[in-house]
């Protein structure tokens, strides 16, 4: 997960340097803002799938529960922060969204991978329990 939250790092400041270029000072704290939600946005799923596969071990279907809760967590969590940015702080939508998305995407080529692998490690801790309580 370091990888992927280095990389969004990196994308991040790229669409600070874009926004910058087209919109000058204005574009800065908005796609600065964008690109934070996104990465805090990955931080939670680590977080959670951390969570969730130390919960597996003694209660599978209480760890696909953490799963599930974690991505409505998030949802709830970006459209709260998109609300604060827009609505409280004023901040430009086009640099703000725009980072968001280039980092989210970077997120979906190169998360989903290491996401993936995290989920099939919960699943199996989960199959190992189920199996183990069979007996």
């Amino acid at each position: 997960m370091k990888n992927l939250l280095v990389i969004q790092a990196i994308l991040v400041v790229l669409g600070v340097a874009v926004s910058f270029f087209y919109l000058a000072e204005e574009g800065i704290l908005p796609a600065a803002y964008g690109g934070a939600v996104a990465i805090a946005n990955t931080i939670l799923l680590s977080r959670r799938l951390d969570s969730a596969g130390e919960m597996a071990k003694e209660n599978p279907e209480g760890g696909v529960l953490t799963l599930y809760l974690g991505v409505i967590q998030r949802f709830v969590f970006v459209l709260v922060m998109f609300g604060v940015g827009m609505g409280v702080l004023k901040l430009l939508p086009p640099p703000m969204l725009g980072t968001f998305a280039v980092a989210q995407l970077a997120f979906m080529l190169f998360g989903s991978k290491q996401t993936k692998l995290a989920s099939e490690e919960i699943a199996n801790a989960a199959k190992d329990a189920s199996d183990n309580s069979d007996k």
